[in-house]
C-alpha cells in the first residue's frame, strides 16, 4: 500500500535552499509586478472599465489568498483522541478499496477509539466481496455495511453514520489512502469545541501517470495549502474535501435527513455531498484545514473521465455558493468578502477571455491580448514556483503547474456556463450508477 504513494525526491540541502531562494524571489517579483502593473493599469478605467475592475479584482483576490495562507499555522498537537468512526462509502472501486481500507487499519490511533465502516453503494462489481475480504482479515476490525442496490453516495455516508454513535464522524473517499499519523494529526483542530470540522490535507496519489495527473498534483497542492488554509485563518473552510475530513458528530445530525435528501430545481442532489455538507455545519460552526493530516488520493488519468468530473465539482459549486451566500457574511467580513469575490470571479472569466482574446484583436482591433496572456503566465508561474518552493522536489514536476493554468485556460475556463445550465443533471462519483434517476432506489 504505502509504496503506491509518490515520495517526494530532494535536492541536497545546499543547492535545495540556494533553489528555493531563488524560485521565492522570482515569485515575489512577479507577484510585485502584478500588483504594480494592476494599479497603473486604474488608469484605463475609462477606456474600458469591465475589464480594468476584472484586472483588479483578480490579481487582488490572487495575492490575498496567499497573503492571508502565510498567517496558517496547524493546531499542534494537544493530545486528543476522542472516538472516531471512519465512514468510507464505495461504488464500483474493487481495484481501490482494499488498499485504502488497509490505509485506515495501519492508522497510528488506539483501536478502542476507531471504528471502520466500510459502505457498499450497490456495487455491480468485486467491491463489496473485496470490502468482506479486508474485513475478515481484519479481526473485525471492518464493519461492511451492503446497501443491495445503488442509492447514491449520500445514502450510503448515511447509513455508516447511523450505525455510530462515535463523537466523531471521518469520511475517506474509496480511492484515498492515509498516512499512519493522519487521523491523530487530524483530530487535533478539535480541541477548539467551536470547531465543528476539520479538512485535511490531499495530495495526488497517481502522480507519475500521465501529464494530466502530474498537472493535477501542483493543482491540489496548491489549493489546499494556499486557498485552504487561507479560508482557515477566519475558521471558515467552504468545502472540507470527501478524500479526508472529519465532522463532530453533534454538528450534522440536526442536517443529516435535510442533507440526505437534498434536492435541487426539483432533483435529487447526488454529488456534491462534500460542499454541501461543510455548508450544514459552517452556518453555525468554525470549520479550519489541518495541513499535517495527510492522504493520496487517486485522481482521473484520462482527459474524458477528468472533464466529467470537473463538470461535477462546478455543478455543486452553482448550487452551493448559492446556498453559502446566504450566511457567509455572518462569518469574519474578509472570509465573507473573499467568499463572495470567489463565486462572482468564475462567472466573469469567460466573458474576460472572450473580450481579451477575440472582442478586442478582431472587432477593437487592439491587436494580440499580449496584456491578457502575460497575465496568465505570471499566475501560471506563481503556481508553479509556489510548489517548488514548498516541496523542493528534484525533477520537473513544478513545470505542470505552469501548464495546468493555460489547460484551464484551454479547456475548464469555460465549463462554468455549461454546469450552471445542466445544474438539475443528477449523477454519483466518475462511475455511472443509478442513483438519482429515474427507476433508482429511493
Amino acid at each position: 500500500m504505502r509504496e503506491a504513494i509518490d515520495r517526494p525526491t530532494y535536492l541536497p540541502k545546499a543547492l535545495g535552499i540556494a533553489l528555493q531562494v531563488l524560485a521565492g524571489l522570482y515569485m515575489v517579483a512577479i507577484i510585485a509586478g502584478i500588483v504594480v502593473y494592476k494599479a497603473a493599469f486604474i488608469q484605463m478605467v475609462t477606456h474600458d472599465p469591465f475589464f480594468t475592475a476584472y484586472g483588479v479584482v483578480v490579481s487582488g483576490y490572487i495575492v490575498s489568498r496567499f497573503a492571508f495562507s502565510l498567517f496558517y499555522r496547524s493546531s499542534g498537537d494537544h493530545g486528543l483522541e476522542p472516538h472516531v468512526a471512519v465512514i468510507m462509502p464505495a461504488f464500483n472501486e474493487e481495484d481501490a478499496i482494499g488498499r485504502s481500507l488497509r490505509s485506515l487499519l495501519d492508522l497510528d490511533y488506539p483501536e478502542a477509539k476507531l471504528e471502520l465502516v466500510a459502505v457498499d453503494d450497490g456495487s455491480t462489481d468485486g467491491t463489496l466481496a473485496e470490502m468482506r475480504r479486508v474485513a475478515e482479515q481484519a479481526d473485525g476490525r471492518v464493519r461492511v455495511i451492503d446497501l443491495g442496490t445503488n442509492q447514491g453516495k449520500r445514502a450510503a455516508m448515511a447509513a455508516g453514520i447511523r450505525a455510530t454513535d462515535a463523537e466523531i464522524i471521518a469520511f475517506v473517499d474509496s480511492d484515498s489512502v492515509l498516512e499512519p499519523d493522519a487521523m491523530h494529526r487530524l483530530m487535533q483542530g478539535f480541541h477548539d469545541p467551536k470547531v465543528g470540522a476539520v479538512c485535511g490535507h490531499a495530495d495526488v496519489l497517481n502522480v507519475r501517470d500521465s501529464l494530466l495527473t502530474r498537472m493535477q498534483a501542483v493543482r491540489y497542492f496548491v489549493a489546499f495549502k494556499v486557498v485552504k488554509a487561507a479560508e482557515s485563518v477566519f475558521k471558515a473552510v467552504t468545502c472540507c474535501s470527501g478524500c479526508f475530513s472529519a465532522y463532530r458528530r453533534e454538528a450534522i445530525l440536526p442536517h443529516l435527513e435535510w442533507w440526505e435528501h437534498q434536492t435541487f430545481l426539483g432533483k435529487p442532489s447526488t454529488f456534491g455531498d462534500d460542499r454541501s455538507l461543510t455548508n450544514c455545519v459552517l452556518r453555525d460552526w468554525r470549520i479550519v484545514y489541518e495541513s499535517q493530516a495527510v492522504s493520496h488520493t487517486a485522481v482521473p488519468e484520462g482527459f474524458s473521465q477528468f472533464l466529467r468530473q470537473q463538470t461535477r465539482w462546478k455543478r455543486s459549486w452553482t448550487r452551493e455558493s448559492l446556498i453559502v451566500g446566504t450566511f457567509i457574511w455572518r462569518k469574519h467580513p474578509l472570509a465573507a468578502l473573499s467568499t463572495y469575490v470567489g463565486i462572482i470571479l468564475p462567472l466573469l472569466a469567460p466573458v474576460a477571455a472572450v473580450r481579451a482574446l477575440l472582442w478586442h484583436p478582431l472587432i477593437d482591433g487592439a491587436g494580440w491580448p499580449v496584456v491578457y496572456l502575460a497575465g496568465v503566465y505570471a499566475l501560471a508561474v506563481v503556481y508553479g514556483l509556489y510548489f517548488a518552493l514548498r516541496r523542493r522536489q528534484f525533477d520537473t514536476l513544478w513545470v505542470a503547474g505552469i501548464l495546468f493554468v493555460f489547460f484551464y485556460l484551454a479547456f475548464l475556463l469555460w465549463q462554468t456556463y455549461y454546469a450552471i445550465l445542466t445544474s438539475r443533471s443528477s449523477a454519483w462519483g466518475t462511475r455511472p450508477s443509478t442513483a438519482g434517476t429515474e427507476g433508482a432506489v429511493a
